[in-house]
């Protein structure tokens, strides 16, 4: 569910961008898996915000941890606001992304209308995913601050995760 939702959610800014709603098996495979990838990032930058939103929350509620904020020792809030601070930055990369490929779908609409080979999109065809930087094994969407490998039980934080992601933004 939710990665239809971001499927949608990259459908409809790049409607935004080009002023017409997008029919994806008019575009080619390139331009498709670009989109799938976005999609991809979108649902994980979601989970990880989510993620800091909850982790932020519960420092709020905890009379400890707020007072340890409030008198400079929270350093867990501060990290989470530096983790929330990446992470729109990666969205603000995203958002770029999704510029490129509104260019990109509009000169493949016009090669279409006039009958001549639509320009090839140079992103990456194969699908984006997290690894695991010790195994290389596929890691599932964080939960938590942390994602463990089920393979070979290496633990990511959410910045190791975020590093990654903007990794994936730039081979797009």
């Amino acid at each position: 569910m939710l990665s239809q939702t971001s499927r949608q959610e990259i459908l409809r800014k790049i409607a935004a961008k080009t002023g017409y709603p997008v029919h994806e098996e008019f575009l080619t495979p390139a331009t498709r898996q670009a989109i799938t990838n976005l999609a991809t990032i979108q649902r994980h930058l979601f989970v990880i915000t989510e993620i800091l939103r909850g982790e932020n929350s519960r420092i709020e509620r905890s009379a400890i941890l707020s007072f340890a904020s409030k008198v400079g020792k929270g350093s867990e809030k501060k990290e989470r606001l530096a983790q929330a601070g990446e992470i729109s930055v990666l969205q603000t990369e995203v958002d770029g992304k999704v510029s490129e490929l509104s260019d990109q779908i509009i000169a493949e609409d016009s090669a279409r209308r006039t009958g001549t080979a639509p320009p090839e999109y140079k992103g990456n065809l194969e699908l984006v995913e997290l690894k695991c930087p010790t195994c290389g094994a596929a890691l599932p969407i964080p939960t938590g601050s942390f994602t463990t490998c089920q393979y070979c039980k290496a633990t990511l934080t959410v910045k190791d995760v975020s590093s990654q992601l903007k990794w994936m933004i730039q081979s797009i």
